[in-house]
């Protein structure tokens, strides 16, 4: 799943939590479900791992632009008033995308230090069991996970 759409997601779920704490945790829980439906960006990360050096890269601009396009969206919601509670909805938004930062730490020690001793393995392994539990059965391709990614965005949007 994109991080415009966790971010997204998590922004929602922030602003209808009755604390800050709450807002943050809403977001964090948020994450998990989502990445439970396909939406055939699964390959992408396991391609530039697979094959190192441009598409690694190729892979981190598009992880770079996917979180310029989120922050741009966002931005575009707070600057407009979309949120009654701003504060919450930035809390969420952090924790929605919380669980694919702290993902990044062992995949950092796993994948490019090539590490035997990686810290957070555990959750590693419970996101990409979670991430992975319907998509191993069945993923989309890739335009039509994007246009489902879309889609879901313009539904986020429209219940604000």
């Amino acid at each position: 799943m994109f991080l415009t759409l966790h971010a997204s997601a998590g922004a929602l779920v922030g602003e209808l939590a009755p604390s800050p704490w709450l807002a943050l945790l809403f977001g964090f829980l948020s994450h998990f479900p989502m990445d439970m439906f396909p939406h055939g960006d699964r390959k992408m990360g396991d391609r530039a791992m697979a094959h190192g050096g441009h598409h690694v890269r190729k892979y981190v601009v598009l992880i770079l632009a996917d979180a310029l396009v989120g922050l741009g969206i966002l931005a575009a919601g707070f600057a407009l008033g979309k949120f009654e509670h701003p504060w919450y909805a930035y809390l969420g938004m952090l924790g929605g995308l919380l669980p694919d930062l702290i993902v990044a730490i062992p995949e950092y020690a796993m994948f490019v230090k090539k590490s035997e001793r990686v810290a957070l393995r555990w959750f590693y392994r419970f996101h990409n069991f979670n991430h992975n539990k319907l998509i191993t059965a069945f993923d989309l391709p890739m335009r039509v996970g994007l246009v489902g990614q879309g889609l879901l965005l313009l539904l986020i949007w429209k219940l604000w």
